[in-house]
């Protein structure tokens, strides 16, 4: 009975990491550049009572007995595949490939990637997502903070293909080159990034190292000027895995309450 009782706390314990992460999908499904979370499990704590037996010439073999298994969380993993695009400002820009855009909250201390090119300035004319320091390079091909913009409008602005952010101030008719390229990134095992502020992401030893930070149209992918990559989470399908988690950990509940029932009819007939 506590075999039963622990197999069944353990599959709940499970259930309840994949449910959460369900959840978080659905609540940024909106969310520009958002990468949905996928879990999987493993059976674990294996229990073979009896290997079995062959068959001789005089009787037939034996099959093993066991017990059944036990279950617990694999992995929990971003899943990077694209989010659709869809039509932004000219500020906005969206990458096609692998690559990600470099950021930093501290003044360059620190770097953080993010998908999201749904982009802004700030009254300092600083390039911003996420609310922080967007990243590019300089006439030198230089890693530089991209700064100094001279408008806040987001449709004074445009991107080229090769990642030239231009601006316009006689309404959209002449555009004059701010000195800046958007600066991609991309890195070996995407899948082993953290999440951090925001649609961030940050490197771990999973990840592996960045590579060095280029403009468009290498190996991180080209730039899709004007649009932005939504998330990736489809509705449907974290809906109906929803409801299958909450029925297994239903059925993992209704174990443990047997189990219980069990223990208390064998302890009652003990007094």
């Amino acid at each position: 009975m506590l075999d039963m009782m622990n197999q069944a706390k353990n599959a709940i314990e499970a259930y309840n990491v994949a449910l959460k992460a369900t959840s978080a999908n659905i609540a940024n499904m909106s969310v520009n550049g958002y990468k949905k979370i996928d879990v999987s499990f493993q059976s674990i704590f294996e229990k073979v009572l009896n290997r079995g037996t062959a068959a001789a010439a005089s009787h037939g073999g034996t099959n093993p007995i066991q017990q059944g298994q036990g279950m617990s969380v694999s992995s929990v993993l971003i899943n990077f595949s694209t989010g659709e695009y869809s039509s932004g400002q000219g500020l906005d820009a969206a990458i096609q490939g692998q690559g990600l855009f470099v950021l930093s909250p501290d003044g360059g201390t620190t770097n953080l990637y993010t998908r999201a090119g749904d982009f802004s300035v700030d009254s300092s004319g600083n390039l911003l997502s996420n609310n922080m320091q967007v990243y590019g390079l300089n006439n030198s091909n230089s890693l530089v903070a991209i700064q100094g913009l001279p408008s806040g409008n987001k449709a004074d602005y445009k991107w080229l293909s090769d990642g030239t952010l231009q601006y316009t101030a006689d309404g959209g008719t002449t555009y004059v080159n701010t000195g800046y390229k958007i600066a991609l990134s991309y890195f070996p095992n995407p899948n082993g990034l953290a999440q951090a502020q925001g649609t961030t992401f940050a490197e771990t030893p999973a990840s592996g190292s960045p590579a060095d930070p280029a403009a468009p149209g290498g190996a991180a992918g080209i730039l899709r000027p004007g649009q932005v990559e939504q998330s990736n989470v489809v509705y449907l399908s974290e809906t109906i895995n929803a409801i299958e988690l909450q029925r297994a950990m239903s059925g993992n509940l209704t174990m443990i309450r047997m189990a219980s029932d069990l223990i208390s009819n064998f302890i009652s007939k003990l007094s």
